[in-house]
């Protein structure tokens, strides 16, 4: 494991043991750690000692944070996300981002790189945690963000298009993937040329998935028709604020279902190597990996991966 984020999992463990939520940070520069910092919410009674917030605090620096990087167990809240912001941080290192809503929207689109390590060390910690204390995190998370617990947050999921959809899905596709894989803009017309092209036609054994919170998209599926008996799964997103609740199983068990009313005999689907967790979601759902191809693609050497799952 990294030894600036096993530094920032000792962290955790420290406030764990204080009797804090098990959120720790570190902030990097020239291979140095000049900075440390706990969630120490609970043991100071202040509501804006965050990890992250109190490793900026500590941090010994001579210049500006524009050469740093911050490592945190958890991905940042609005709070902290909003500090790096400000400070100037251009990159940030999580351990996991499934346990709470967070701001990685926020932070790729103010321009700071985004690395999500997904490790099972900070998944396991937080489970943990929050399967004993699930007051106290529901509590935690209401001062993070009020409206995800309100009635108002509820989701809700539409077969039809409406305007602007199609730019914003292809917004997410671009905001989300490209600048965490090292993808250029030409992702972007990878999604919207043939989502526009399916958003013209939409046939009858066709169908997509739209995901929404508050009005606002989080996540898309579609299922499109490639000949008569093949149909292929495209345009799997969620949101990261809500993976890990079930929602990504949902929208391909949705289309899953739909491809076998329709009459087709198999789904394939193409994903890159560098997204464990989707492909991980692909085989739970039974689709087998059939092919890999790498080539030159978006700015970068990527690795295809076609899975196919049969359904007759």
């Amino acid at each position: 494991m990294d030894i600036f984020m096993q530094a920032a999992i000792s962290e955790a463990l420290e406030g764990l043991s204080e009797g804090g939520v098990p959120i720790g940070a570190i902030l990097v520069e020239k291979g140095g750690i000049i900075g440390r910092g706990r969630n120490r919410r609970m043991q100071d009674q202040d509501q804006l000692m965050h990890a992250e917030m109190d490793c900026l605090r500590h941090a010994r620096l001579t210049g500006g944070y524009h050469n740093t990087t911050l490592y945190s167990t958890l991905m940042p809240c609005y709070l902290c996300a909003g500090a790096m912001v400000q400070f100037g941080i251009k990159k940030v290192v999580v351990g996991e981002a499934k346990s709470a809503p967070a701001a990685m929207h926020f932070l790729l689109s103010h321009g700071i790189e985004v690395v999500d390590l997904d490790l099972p060390e900070c998944q396991d910690m937080m489970h943990r945690y929050i399967s004993e204390n699930r007051d106290l995190w529901e509590q935690f998370l209401g001062e993070l963000n009020p409206d995800l617990l309100s009635p108002e947050s509820s989701i809700s999921l539409r077969h039809n298009l409406r305007p602007g959809d199609v730019g914003y899905i292809t917004y997410l596709h671009g905001i989300l993937y490209a600048p965490q894989q090292g993808w250029d803009h030409t992702f972007d017309s990878y999604v919207a040329i043939p989502l526009a092209e399916f958003a013209k036609r939409i046939g009858l054994r066709e169908r997509i998935w739209i995901l929404e919170r508050a009005g606002h998209i989080v996540g898309s599926v579609a299922i499109v028709e490639f000949s008569q008996e093949e149909a292929q799964l495209r345009w799997l997103l969620l949101h990261p604020d809500l993976r890990g609740r079930g929602l990504g199983h949902r929208l391909v068990e949705e289309a899953m279902a739909f491809a076998r009313e329709a009459g087709y005999s198999s789904i394939f689907l193409w994903t890159v190597d560098s997204l464990p967790a989707a492909a991980s979601l692909y085989k739970s759902a039974g689709f087998l990996e059939k092919e890999k191809v790498t080539h030159e693609l978006w700015g970068s050497l990527v690795t295809e991966v076609k899975y196919e799952l049969a359904l007759k």
